[in-house]
């Protein structure tokens, strides 16, 4: 249903007597400096001659005002220069002698993702720096983006391509007298089309208003508000309610600060008792230091659609969103383990272990020569059936390390590239219900384990869609195909345990999804994608989910066209903060999955260098979802074991910095600083990975962090008893000053907890 919303802002302070503030937004002439076009065939917006279609870009919920974005001719590509382009601000009369308490951006970016740094300077030599992560204009998930408000039009080349409204962060207590804009590559830019600056005033913008397509259950559906204070002073004990004669409010939103210049999200969780246009109240109520109540509306369209079903379509099914609880668990392990567990080889830091079948079938790698040297040519991949001997498989002692390690939910492989189940299926014998000897269904096992002795663990599946070499699987995508050939003979082997069939997506692929539907996961994580239907199992799950009031999620590798929750990124690095809600994932071993015989125990990754892996996810807005590979006995390498439980004790020192956090919005990185903030926006965690190798240690901030000088805490979340000593630089950096106890002169990543009220 569509709902147009008056939001009714009652505070205390919203207004003072006398008028001493300009209240009305206004935009800033930018374009003696920047002169980017968006629409029309004049406008070659990436270099190679795309643009927007229409100059219809009509949004006037965004905050940005803006003029016509027709170009005339070729102006949209800016020139790579040495300096930084300098929009002066004082020169323009309207911003003259002003203080703003936003400032907002009209961008998007061309071969993106790109990263670019806006400094605001102010009249006393002072900057400001926030950092823009901005995907590329055509990215598939800008509908999805939850930090930036997207609006999507069509492209000339029959895409869809996306306009951002970001907000810069200006502090309301000081006059801004520039704006700088570094150079950008001409390949890689952030195209800006318009700024709009609102002065500062006794006031709250609503910067976006939307609904989610998150529930609760079936009814309960979650709205996101977000707000940003472009008042000089602090906002307190905010709380947003949605009402009307037909929407109630289940939840309200709250928010324990919002910081002079910042801005602030809250879920407000609703109920609809109908799909008819209502006229809807959206109040927030805070208190505002030391003065009286008023009374703002502000009108807002909110639209509310009831999802009862998903349909066997790729439409439907990607409708689906992650669950909050997937966003808020953070850390999470991944368990590597099946027939490759065996030959457990592989060379270290170059190549996965648990490829090993598909790699001894290739004369160009080291596993070819190595399996001849230790096998013989006649010893096939499936002949290590025989040597697969689970005597120390105990669920319960791995779920136990996954509970130390303080992760909040794990991923099982069920059945990997080779075919082999580890599960009861019922459309092959390819599986260790028919293979192993006893028969043995690990998921079972697993999963039952878990949901009586650990029910605060959430449970997730991986799944490989494709099979290397099943007689049916043909994907020219992938050059996937089998039937398995022996690499030294060149002779046809057998496929153990397989069953003739015709159409390996609809008699394999798809009913095993849905037995493993029947264990109840949390998550199901596919791997590779390829040719599937994966909405017709999706939907199934969806819906028994939504019957069950359970809340479930499916990564991005479930096949092109299909249910995508979230973005996953395997052993890589994140410089650009993803589009949308993402995962990075990585072992513990320098390059593997699977176990790996040759890693030795120095060679894999220190707790030091894990811990600084997962700050960096869960401060860009991800999770980290870390594997371990146990031996093909089960037991679990004991670097692997000292690795989480490291991990676990330093979260048991600052979990609330991880888990009770979100995204600073600030900044992404400074250098070896990180940076999260309370949920309720009451305090600020900064990451140190700066090794210690003294007692005495300074950590100069540049990132803007509120502070009250009468009321404001610094702890140190590693060791409480340290106390800090803080103060600002002419430059107006932040220096935290302190010394360490003996205890701490081993590498650790300290969390300092900057507390507001």
């Amino acid at each position: 249903m569509l709902l147009l919303l008056y939001i009714l802002l009652a505070c205390i302070g919203l207004y003072h007597a006398s008028p001493l503030y300009k209240s009305d937004p206004f935009p800033v002439n930018i374009g003696p400096w920047l002169n980017n076009k968006a629409f029309g065939a004049n406008a070659d917006f990436d270099g190679v001659g795309t643009y927007f279609e229409h100059d219809s870009f009509q949004h006037p919920e965004l905050l940005v005002k803006y003029k016509s974005l027709m170009s005339h001719n070729n102006d949209n590509i800016q020139q790579s220069t040495a300096n930084d382009v300098v929009i002066p601000l004082q020169q323009q009369a309207a911003i003259r002698n002003v203080t703003l308490g936003a400032l907002y951006m009209l961008v998007s970016s061309s071969h993106g993702p790109s990263t670019l740094d806006i400094t605001v300077t102010y009249h006393d030599a002072t900057v400001d720096r926030t950092t823009l992560s901005l995907p590329d204009w055509q990215d598939q998930y800008t509908h999805q983006m939850e930090r930036y408000q997207a609006v999507r039009y069509s492209l000339s080349n029959n895409n869809l391509g996306a306009l951002f409204s970001v907000p810069v962060y200006v502090n309301p207590n000081k006059m801004p007298i520039s704006i700088s804009i570094p150079p950008t590559d001409k390949e890689s830019a952030i195209h800006i089309f318009a700024m709009t600056a609102y002065p500062t005033r006794p006031s709250l913008l609503f910067s976006s208003t939307r609904p989610t397509n998150e529930w609760i259950n079936d009814q309960h559906q979650v709205v996101q508000v977000n707000l940003h204070n472009v008042d000089s002073n602090w906002v307190q004990n905010a709380r947003v309610h949605v009402s009307s004669s037909q929407v109630r409010t289940i939840e309200s939103g709250y928010i324990k600060a919002i910081a002079p210049g910042h801005t602030r999200s809250v879920r407000v969780i609703v109920q609809a008792h109908t799909s008819s246009t209502l006229h809807n109240l959206v109040s927030v109520q805070y208190a505002h230091s030391g003065d009286n109540k008023n009374t703002m509306t502000i009108h807002a369209p909110l639209s509310l659609q009831a999802t009862t079903s998903f349909e066997s379509t790729s439409s439907s099914v990607q409708q689906h969103r992650p669950p909050n609880w997937l966003k808020q668990s953070k850390f999470g392990i991944f368990i590597h383990w099946g027939l490759y567990s065996v030959p457990s080889w592989a060379p270290v830091g170059q190549s996965y272990a648990e490829w090993y079948w598909w790699r001894m079938n290739h004369k160009d790698d080291a596993a070819f020569d190595y399996h001849r040297q230790h096998y013989g040519d006649n010893f096939e991949y499936d002949d290590f059936l025989a040597q697969w001997k689970p005597t120390e498989f105990d669920p319960h002692r791995w779920l136990s390390l996954v509970d130390q390690s303080r992760a909040k939910y794990f991923v099982f492989t069920t059945k990997h590239h080779d075919g082999i189940a580890l599960f009861d299926t019922h459309v092959t014998d390819r599986s260790t219900m028919h293979l192993l000897q006893p028969n043995r269904d690990f998921v079972k096992e697993l999963m039952d384990t878990a949901e009586r002795d650990y029910p605060q663990l959430k449970r997730g599946l991986y799944f490989s869609l494709p099979e290397w070499y099943h007689p049916k699987y043909k994907d020219d995508s992938l050059g996937w195909q089998g039937p398995p050939v022996n690499p030294y003979t060149g002779q046809r082997v057998p496929y153990t345990g397989s069953r003739t069939i015709h159409d390996f997506v609809n008699e394999l692929q798809v009913p095993q999804f849905q037995e493993l539907v029947q264990y109840k996961p949390d998550v199901l994580w596919c791997d590779i994608g390829g040719i599937h239907n994966s909405s017709v199992w999706q939907s199934n799950y969806f819906n028994q989910a939504l019957a069950s009031g359970k809340q479930v999620a499916v990564n991005d590798r479930c096949g092109d066209s299909s249910a995508s929750d979230f973005t996953t990124i395997e052993y890589k690095a994140v410089t650009d903060t993803p589009t949308r809600f993402w995962e990075a994932t990585r072992g513990i071993d320098p390059y593997s999955f699977g176990y790996n015989r040759e890693t030795t125990p120095e060679a894999y990754a220190s707790a030091f260098d894990l811990i600084k892996d997962l700050v960096d996810a869960v401060s860009r807005g991800g999770n980290f979802l870390l594997n371990i590979g146990p031996k093909a006995s089960g037991q679990m390498p004991q670097p692997m074991v000292d690795r989480l439980t490291s991990i676990g004790a330093w979260l048991d020192a600052v979990g609330q910095s991880i888990f009770d956090s979100v995204p600073y919005w600030i900044a992404s990185a400074q250098d070896k600083l990180r940076f999260t903030a309370s949920q309720d926006g009451g305090c600020v965690y900064v990451f140190s990975f700066s090794q210690q190798t003294q007692s005495r240690q300074t950590i100069e901030i540049t990132t803007p962090l509120p502070i009250l000088q009468d009321t404001s805490k610094i702890t140190l979340l590693n060791d409480n008893t340290t106390a800090i000593q803080w103060r600002y630089t002419s430059a107006g950096n932040m220096l935290l000053d302190f010394c360490l106890s003996d205890n701490h002169h081993k590498p650790e990543i300290l969390v300092f907890k900057i507390s507001f009220l």
